[in-house]
């Protein structure tokens, strides 16, 4: 398969492969050096392999950096002003530095007009039906899109119903959609043929997996239901979640989660530990969720770790409200926080709400919850001292945790399990 090479193209500095323009014959068969930049969540990132792959499946071949790529794929964030700003610094640099670029994802699903007049010599592709036609390639027919040797994304929904008023990313991605068991479950057992030891679920709405309508119908979420099939139809030893709505997870959960080939480490989508700005947010979750699944989770396994996302400084939090946060976050004991300050994003209800603050002031609150992040996470650490744990290998000797602790393996194979002691010596992260 061959790319139809763009007119626009020629005005870079002229390089042998164009020569293939001139030259129906050749045409079909020319392969060129690409390279992807990825902005944004896991699904952007499983976005990029699966292109990676499908790229390579038609002979083309990926390079280490954009200088030395034919192509340069940009694919977008937009979740915040600042993730815009973010796509558009990296698609510029990357006009730069290759010889034509090629911009995709979310951002541009969201203003495609807007990157066409930013970048006028760019490929603008806000549909990924249209790059894969454009460039002559088989998405459903690609390799796997493996991004480590060891583990494997894997979606089982995409698109979001909800209304968070800070959110555009309904807009970019669509209406929710779970994907079906059986395509998710032949997924995992290739993935599991080609040695593949741990897959991490994602989406956009992971834990509404199931539910026909994930704002007004969150209690029919199912996810528990999709890992009980997978526990019992795979053999996958080791199933990861990405971020779940506290909302979702109902009470079959924690039957599931039992099971120790699910990996006792929970991500939630927080945002806040308020209830005033959670409903501000439009969150459809209370801080009382958030609550009960630390209760529940380290009831069925105590060492859990518990991961959450906090926006600091959304508009009318006040000097309480941010304390109500410091609050919930010491006493659930995180062991990891994703802080962001708030960042306005044009084409939200949050932008248009009064009472938005300073950004000194976003920022300054933002760093004192990553501080009481980075504590808990060494109280997480140091508690655990002693305990011998599971290690999936992966490269340069190190490897996770199922609680997603990073460990020394002591020259144990790639993509093997070991029990190891956590110690000082065995550390594989500062906890200083």
């Amino acid at each position: 398969m061959g790319i139809k090479l763009p007119m626009l193209i020629l005005h870079r500095s002229y390089h042998p492969w164009l020569s293939a323009l001139f030259c129906p014959s050749t045409l079909n068969t020319l392969s060129v050096k690409f390279h992807i930049r990825t902005l944004g969540c896991k699904m952007n990132q499983l976005d990029s392999a699966r292109l990676r792959a499908a790229l390579c499946s038609a002979g083309h071949e990926a390079v280490e950096t954009e200088t030395e790529a034919d192509y340069a794929f940009v694919n977008t964030c937009t979740v915040t002003a600042q993730a815009d700003r973010k796509s558009r610094k990296g698609a510029n640099t990357a006009d730069r530095n290759a010889r034509q670029v090629a911009v995709l994802g979310c951002s541009v699903r969201i203003d495609a007009p807007k990157w066409q007049a930013a970048l006028p010599g760019a490929l603008v592709f806000a549909d990924d039906e249209e790059m894969y036609r454009y460039f002559d390639v088989e998405a459903d027919n690609a390799q796997m899109p493996l991004t480590s040797r060891t583990r494997l994304p894997v979606a089982i929904q995409t698109g979001c119903d909800d209304t968070c008023s800070f959110c555009i990313t309904t807009l970019a991605r669509g209406a929710h959609r779970s994907l079906s068991i059986e395509k998710i479950t032949e997924e995992i057992q290739e993935a599991h043929r080609q040695d593949i030891k741990e897959i991490v679920l994602t989406g956009i709405n992971l834990a509404a997996w199931g539910a026909p309508d994930t704002k007004h119908q969150s209690q029919q979420a199912q996810l528990h239901k999709l890992l009980q099939a997978l526990l019992v139809n795979t053999s996958i030893p080791r199933i990861r979640l990405s971020s779940l709505g506290p909302q979702y997870l109902r009470d079959g959960f924690w039957e599931v989660y039992a099971d120790p080939r699910i990996c006792d480490y929970l991500h939630l989508s927080v945002q806040s530990g308020s209830d005033p700005v959670l409903k501000l947010m439009d969150r459809g979750h209370g801080t009382a969720e958030v609550i009960n699944i630390a209760e529940q989770s380290r009831k069925v396994r105590p060492a859990t770790a518990l991961a959450a996302d906090f926006i600091a400084g959304f508009p009318a939090e006040s000097d309480a409200h941010h304390q109500q946060t410091l609050d919930l976050v010491q006493s659930v004991g995180f062991s990891k926080l994703h802080v962001f300050p708030y960042s306005a994003r044009e084409g939200t209800a949050a932008a248009r709400m009064p009472g938005h603050l300073p950004p000194d002031m976003r920022k300054a609150r933002a760093a004192r919850l990553r501080s009481l992040g980075k504590t808990l996470r060494q109280k997480f650490i140091a508690d655990q001292i002693g305990q011998t744990v599971s290690v999936l290998v992966e490269e340069r000797q190190l490897g996770w945790s199922s609680n997603y602790i990073r460990l020394r393996t002591d020259k144990r194979a790639e993509g093997s399990i070991a029990q190891i002691m956590l110690s000082a010596d065995t550390l594989g992260e500062q906890i200083d």
